[in-house]
């Protein structure tokens, strides 16, 4: 016989992981619709605020702002962070959840004519606070390194800031 907190911490873990997976499937969807025309990220900003961290968000803006400053200069990202990329797939889609503490990984393959990317193109990470989704930052697996949106955000601040 399986004591019974066990087999509820395991339903509650698979049911976080399929609702923060529906969420990453929705909130791409959304995100690839609104980048035909405009800023898909800038456009997130205003309108889902609240499915973001505070320090991205923050980050994120404090980004822009440079970029701002410095029309004609690449002072900030020069890639779509959500995307890890600068031409988007047709369409993007959530793949195996990870649950590591407190967050989750979700893997997110792009789609083109029906076929998956071979490995993750980005890896959002999220922690849910109160009944909602939020994601926290953003992990690129690239030739073997890892790297994430919030280290790289830190990197090009200091930059900035000694001027180079």
């Amino acid at each position: 016989i399986v004591p019974t907190l066990i087999t509820r911490t395991a339903i509650t873990a698979d049911a976080d992981s399929a609702a923060c997976s529906k969420f990453v499937g929705e909130f791409y969807a959304w995100y690839l619709a609104h980048g035909k025309n405009a800023d898909p990220l800038r456009a997130a900003l205003k309108s889902k605020k609240a499915n973001f961290s505070s320090e991205l968000v923050k980050a994120l803006n404090e980004d822009y702002k440079a970029a701002a400053k410095s029309p004609g200069e690449i002072v900030g990202l020069d890639f779509d962070p959500v995307l890890n990329s600068q031409d988007p797939w047709e369409k993007y889609v959530p793949g195996k959840v990870t649950k590591r503490g407190n967050h989750y990984l979700v893997e997110v393959f792009g789609v083109v004519k029906g076929k998956k990317s071979a490995q993750a193109d980005v890896i959002p990470e999220l922690q849910k606070v109160g009944s909602k989704w939020v994601f926290t930052n953003f992990i690129y697996k690239h030739d073997g390194k890892t790297d994430d949106l919030l280290t790289i955000l830190k990197q090009l601040r200091a930059e900035r800031n000694k001027g180079g």
